[in-house]
């Protein structure tokens, strides 16, 4: 394994007998910290590193995949929902597990709520 040493940064980047950079592992976790907090795009974070966009974007997904993932476990089974006549016209008010409220007035508002209903369960 050979070692070069990038001027501009003052890091010392290791590579393999391909001549591919090898990263350690707390270099590769402040690049997709500061990616994380920067308002750049993938793409122009990773030029302006000088890594390839493949590159950060599998660093990304590795970091991501420590993350516990939210569980469906504790999401109520169903929701609160309730007809109101405060506006003198019946509407349909559905409570949702995170707290938004969706309202339907009539039949078609009715259908197209179902419809979302159905893709969030």
């Amino acid at each position: 394994m050979s070692t070069n040493t990038d001027q501009t940064a003052g890091v010392i980047i290791k590579s393999d007998h391909c001549g591919r950079a090898r990263y350690t592992s707390q270099y590769k976790q402040e690049v997709v910290a500061a990616f994380e907090s920067s308002s750049l795009s993938a793409p122009d974070f990773a030029r302006q590193c000088g890594i390839k966009y493949s590159t950060l974007a599998a660093w990304v997904a590795s970091r991501g995949c420590g993350k516990a993932k939210p569980s469906r476990k504790n999401t109520p089974a169903f929701l609160l929902a309730e007809v109101s006549e405060q506006t003198g016209t019946p509407v349909l008010e559905v409570q949702l597990p995170g707290g938004a409220l969706a309202r339907a007035a009539d039949a078609e508002q009715i259908r197209l709520l179902a419809a979302l209903l159905r893709q969030l369960a």
